[in-house]
């Protein structure tokens, strides 16, 4: 290997899932470092507090699949929750500073419920649908039995899924997952005393584990994905914020990691 290659890639993901972070962005950028041959070894910088079960769960397939083929270390120094933590499952270890925030595991669906301020103000909204469910969880009416046993069971479903892939990554007994997922965070000193996490360190040190799994030196390079136009004009903040309105506005919002 050439003296200037840089054989560890650094893979910055940060922010909402879904949303600032894209799976449509991320898949083929995992799939490039998979099959580039000056990489060694990545490393994956998490920052998220999670988004959506889908993307989410196609992250984690991608870097599944790079895994398989080269060594992958995860790495969180900010937040490394539901989602988030999720993805980091995927890697062969986890790497936390100790103030770092981890866990959340668990899912969420939020619906705004919007019936009163509509009568108080006088407006109304015509609906029509082809089946009982299909406006489920829309903001212009309160969800009825059959909307809450739907959504709970959905809820369920990906709940299962979550402990499922923490199981399969970290090897861990799934009955401690379901003691540790109530939904709270860990310091990255507890997530390491839980077995949430493999150790406490910095960057630095990841890319270092990165090189020493793949028996080269610890010489890195960044990779990231190109953010979209909006994001880039209005920032990320300000992107998360309009496309949040919008999928709270069109009624198509979902269950969370």
């Amino acid at each position: 290997m050439a003296p200037w290659s840089r054989p560890v890639a650094i893979v910055p993901l940060r922010g909402a899932i879904g949303l600032t972070v894209r799976a449509t962005d991320f898949l083929p950028l995992f799939d490039s470092l998979r099959r580039r041959r000056t990489v060694k070894a990545v490393v994956v910088d998490i920052d998220s507090p999670g988004g959506t079960v889908s993307g989410s769960d196609r992250i984690y397939e991608a870097l599944t699949r790079l895994a398989a083929e080269k060594p992958v270390i995860a790495f969180s120094g900010e937040l490394c929750a539901s989602g988030g933590y999720l993805i980091a499952c995927a890697a062969h270890r986890l790497v936390v500073q100790p103030a770092a925030v981890v866990g959340s595991i668990g899912v969420i669906s939020v619906h705004p419920i919007a019936v009163d301020f509509l009568h108080r103000y006088g407006l109304d909204v015509r609906v029509t649908k082809t089946g009982a469910l299909k406006d489920s969880g829309a903001f212009w009416r309160e969800p009825n039995e059959q909307d809450i046993a739907k959504e709970e069971a959905l809820v369920g479903e990906f709940f299962n899924l979550f402990v499922e892939r923490i199981e399969l990554g970290r090897k861990m007994d799934p009955i401690r997952i379901r003691e540790l997922a109530t939904g709270e965070v860990f310091s990255g000193r507890q997530a390491v005393a839980n077995g949430l996490a493999d150790q406490l360190g910095n960057l630095d040190d990841a890319v270092q584990l990165a090189a020493s799994e793949a028996g080269v030196r610890p010489r890195s390079r960044w990779y990231g994905v190109r953010r979209p136009l909006r994001a880039r004009v209005l920032g990320s903040f300000a992107s998360q914020l309009a496309d949040q309105f919008e999928e709270r506005l069109l009624g198509t919002s979902r269950p969370r990691f």
